[in-house]
């Protein structure tokens, strides 16, 4: 979900360590990883042996389709162990203070199956309020990236950036220096990574077990590009609650 063209490298060596570990365990794996097939596709397909999706798509029908392997944790601000949140931002010279100075607005999404660039800046408006409500315009964008750029270029004021991605954009992407933080949405369970379901319970503890080992053994160059630190243990009911959202009519 953070393979960003600039850490490709580091995504490819994680994918190497994991597949050493399911050679160790029996468990045959591809020596690359699959950059082709759409996301959604290959979170739903049988031959998936590890992925990883958003919580959100997770929470609201792929959890009865896969096998839960974790939830990562990432040294950032706003991250917490198996947790992470997104940052709400807006134009540096934008002189609006707090989400309120912003009604009227035009706000960047990434897609209604986001959690972090849809559903938590609907978490962040008051009681009764929906974006159609509150903002002036909302722009689906597509991405995280597509969304600082576009706040950046004038074409909306405001967003919810996945804290992951945000601080892979302050670091790679020219845009998010005229960006500013003035806000953060609650902490939702990080991103899980998954397995198909047609994979055992057996295997699959097995494929958890390789991945949080592999994480675990990171070379520190590739752990700070891609600022994951972890695997913890997960649940399908740690993601219940981010399934309550659905998009206006």
């Amino acid at each position: 979900m953070y393979d960003w063209p600039e850490v490709q490298a580091e995504t490819d060596a994680l994918w190497a360590a994991i597949a050493g570990r399911l050679e160790a365990a029996g468990i045959a794996a591809p020596e690359g990883l699959d950059r082709t097939t759409p996301a959604d596709e290959a979170w739903e397909s049988p031959d998936l042996l590890v992925g990883q999706t958003c919580g959100r798509p997770y929470a609201t029908g792929l959890a009865e389709k896969v096998r839960l392997l974790g939830r990562p944790t990432y040294a950032v601000a706003g991250a917490a162990p198996g947790r992470y949140c997104s940052q709400l931002v807006a134009r540096r010279s934008d002189s609006r203070a707090g989400l309120e100075g912003f009604r009227g607005a035009a706000a960047a999404c990434t897609s209604t199956a986001s959690q972090s660039g849809w559903a938590a800046l609907i978490d962040l408006l008051p009681d009764g309020e929906s974006l159609e409500s509150f903002f002036g315009a909302v722009r689906m964008t597509g991405g995280h990236r597509e969304s600082i750029r576009s706040i950046a270029a004038g074409a909306a004021d405001i967003a919810t950036v996945d804290c992951v991605s945000w601080a892979l954009a302050e670091r790679h992407e020219p845009a998010a220096r005229e960006l500013r933080v003035i806000g953060r949405s609650p902490t939702y369970p990080s991103l899980p990574f998954i397995a198909s379901n047609r994979r055992s319970a057996d295997e699959a503890g097995k494929i958890g077990a390789a991945l949080r080992q592999a994480v675990a053994g990171l070379p520190d160059p590739v752990r700070g590009a891609l600022r994951l630190t972890g695997i913890d243990d997960a649940l399908p009911a740690d993601y219940a609650g981010l399934a309550p959202h659905r998009p206006a009519a």
